[in-house]
């Protein structure tokens, strides 16, 4: 007899599971960025980032996504899909803010400084 098993791993929300409809697009900043090596691919690397969203509000939310394909910085802003119902379900959608978000993230970047943290809201968590 044979009996497969595997661990009750809770699966990841992927974008693919919502609707377009269902999100809203707000600028985020780039906090960390790790790299893993896949030693199957060679010298390829699956880049992590972490990122702080919902930059206006005095509740700072966090979010990463694994295995990314942009070429992203720490401190590089950026927009997020946030889905309406659930904020705390966000995906990154693509580099280059214009410049009304560009001034929402230098005034959360100046409220950082002031308290004297790296980012507002996420070197306290």
């Amino acid at each position: 007899m044979l009996v497969f098993s595997s661990c009750n791993k809770e699966r990841q929300p992927q974008y693919e599971d919502f609707n377009e409809e269902d999100f809203v697009l707000v600028p985020g900043i780039v906090t960390k960025i790790t790299r893993t090596p896949i030693y199957a691919r060679g010298n390829w690397y699956e880049y992590n980032v972490y990122y702080a969203y919902n930059l206006k509000s005095d509740t700072i939310l966090v979010g990463k996504e694994m295995d990314v394909d942009l070429a992203l910085k720490e401190g590089d802003g950026f927009y997020v899909l946030v889905n309406k119902k659930d904020k705390g379900i966000s995906f990154i959608a693509g580099p280059r803010l214009l410049p009304k978000d560009q001034k929402i993230l230098e005034s959360y970047l100046l409220r950082s400084k002031e308290n004297r943290v790296r980012y507002f809201g996420v070197d306290e968590q």
